[in-house]
């Protein structure tokens, strides 16, 4: 991969990232009659990673919401997007205003 490539990369990796955390900050997305944001945005989710305590009770949860070129992760622990990338790192804070950690809470309780 050239050096021009690599910066090309590592910009999207950051604007993806930024872009996803701005999304669950700001909770704009257009949402189905009768949906909470957190239901809507777990259907584009492709994997979820369990964090728990050692009695097996929810703590956190880390979504895969991209994958195959870069690999990106909602980390509900840490409240941050972290992106990864022909192994370049970054990750951008966000702020839950959709409610999605207490829907995973709620789905690993099930």
């Amino acid at each position: 991969m050239s050096s021009v490539q690599k910066d090309d990369s590592k910009q999207q990796l950051r604007r993806m990232c930024k872009e996803i955390a701005e999304e669950i900050t700001k909770g704009t997305r257009e949402i189905p009659e009768g949906e909470s944001p957190a239901s809507e945005y777990m259907e584009n989710v492709y994997d979820i990673e369990w964090i728990t305590h050692q009695d097996k009770s929810y703590k956190a949860a880390r979504l895969l919401v991209a994958g195959g070129g870069p690999n990106i992760w909602v980390n509900l622990q840490t409240n941050t997007v972290q992106g990864y990338w022909w192994g370049d790192y970054y990750e951008h804070h966000f702020t839950d205003n959709i409610g999605l950690d207490d829907y995973l809470a709620e789905l690993h309780s099930c």
